[in-house]
């Protein structure tokens, strides 16, 4: 079988049609070139060229090989190229999970560093909560996770976005029509919408720990923020929620600032950060991570 560099060569005589010009552009001498072109007519059975002392010419043989062997070297060109850049992390398949609340903020931006920077990778979202994400990452199933929890364990970590939480309540609700801040003792003295476990056991362990030892009465418990929304609109109760949810603008609802002591303020901060398996074997994942080391620009 005939090989590239054979291939090579007689595209080269082809063009410049002149065995010495030709060997000076492949960079070797004009006796092995020959030798290349004598190997690839006796594999083929044709003659290529018709050669005199003056000048060389191709056959009707060659004429047909000519267009082929551009081709073939073509894609010979652009495969290694493609198995280069996979290897390199510049082409292939990253797989992201992400939680419903981390699309209001940071999956955005992400997705346009990544874009931007690596183009020529194809990008695979998979929804999920923090808690299938981690048990996915761990399969090697998703290779990037935007998780509210970190988990324990060998993972890399970069905390994305941090936010305050937030008062949602129905917008005729006397908490809206005062328009202050609302402080713990406040807030308790209302029916809450409530997180659901254990698909929201992040945001449940904040709420409490905002709440302290006061009780508090709940009188649903959701996993999805959208859900809660919903049901404050609808007058039901009010909630806890992060900022971010204020780009939904839903109908009905109004945000209000939390009025809380220096030790609890803390509490009432929520992060999303990308996880992910230091194992990693996928090659993208490391360009990835170069791509989103600067603060993202969100909003």
């Amino acid at each position: 079988m005939y090989s590239l560099e054979q291939l090579r060569g007689f595209v080269a005589v082809s063009e410049h049609l002149h065995f010495g010009r030709a060997a000076e552009s492949l960079q070797m001498t004009q006796p092995p070139l020959s030798r290349q072109i004598q190997k690839l007519e006796a594999e083929l059975g044709v003659h290529l060229f018709t050669r005199t002392n003056r000048q060389v010419e191709l056959t009707a043989a060659g004429v047909e090989l000519l267009e082929r062997a551009r081709h073939i070297l073509a894609l010979a060109d652009r495969s290694r190229a493609a198995v280069r850049s996979v290897a390199h992390g510049e082409r292939g398949t990253l797989t992201i999970g992400f939680t419903a609340t981390s699309a209001l903020s940071v999956l955005g931006p992400l997705l346009d560093r990544i874009h931007d920077q690596l183009p020529d990778v194809d990008i695979d979202l998979r929804e999920r909560v923090s808690g299938l994400q981690r048990t996915e990452i761990d399969r090697g199933s998703i290779d990037l996770g935007l998780l509210r929890t970190v988990p324990a364990g060998d993972y890399g970590v970069r905390e994305l976005f941090r936010e305050d939480l937030v008062l949602a309540v129905p917008d005729r609700h006397p908490l809206a029509e005062a328009g202050r801040p609302v402080s713990v003792d406040r807030l308790v003295e209302h029916p809450m919408i409530g997180y659901a476990r254990p698909e929201s056991e992040y945001f449940l362990r904040k709420v409490e720990r905002i709440l302290g030892d006061r009780q508090v009465r709940t009188v649903y418990s959701v996993a999805q923020i959208l859900s809660m929304l919903s049901l404050v609109a609808r007058s039901i109760g009010v909630a806890l929620v992060p900022r971010s949810t204020e780009s939904l603008r839903p109908h009905g609802v109004t945000f209000l600032e939390l009025d809380l002591p220096g030790r609890v303020a803390a509490e009432a901060q929520v992060t999303i950060a990308a996880v992910w398996d230091r194992g990693s074997r996928n090659p993208v994942l490391p360009r990835a991570l170069e791509a989103i080391a600067a603060p993202l620009q969100l909003g």
